[in-house]
């Protein structure tokens, strides 16, 4: 699938605040997708970080995830506590790498999930003032959630990879 996303950020000092939204319209293409049915992913990722050495940070944050038909995938909200660490790679070259663990997590449909996680790769490049980069970012986020069924465990996994590149103005 694709669709549109958005990114912001502000840092001030040691603190830092980061806000990504997208809105996607997926369609299942495999061959056994016969019975899946097309939806749209609106998500939302809210991060507020304190930097703890040079290039770390320590952040903790709140996703969301909603879909529509509901019926065809879960919709979903999390708490998420992590470390991203950003380095420079040349002059207005940099790379940052991202990962969280997904806690507190709230199904549509039910259930619970004891484990989560995400990482993230992101790389820009800016030349001369770097006001104007050019980014790509690849996200992706596993969850364990599990469900009852007949009076038994159903291990019920969610996974997601995104991948986006744009174009950045700071």
């Amino acid at each position: 699938g694709s669709g549109p996303t958005a990114f912001a950020s502000a840092e001030r000092g040691r603190l830092s605040m980061r806000v990504e939204a997208a809105h996607l319209n997926l369609d299942p293409a495999s061959d056994g997708a016969a019975t899946l049915e097309s939806f749209t992913v609106d998500q939302i990722a809210i991060r507020a970080g304190v930097r703890a050495v040079s290039f770390v940070v320590i952040e903790g944050g709140y996703l969301k995830r909603s879909t529509a038909p509901g019926r065809a995938a879960q919709s979903y909200s999390a708490a998420t506590l992590g470390v991203r660490a950003a380095y420079p790679l040349a002059p207005g070259a940099d790379v940052a790498l991202r990962t969280a663990y997904v806690a507190g997590t709230g199904f549509s449909g039910g259930g619970s999930a004891p484990f989560g996680v995400e990482l993230g790769l992101s790389a820009s490049y800016g030349p001369g003032s770097g006001r104007l980069r050019v980014t790509g970012d690849f996200d992706f986020q596993r969850i364990d959630r599990r469900t009852d069924l007949n009076g038994g465990r159903l291990s019920v996994p969610i996974q997601s990879s995104l991948a986006r590149l744009g174009v950045a103005v700071k």
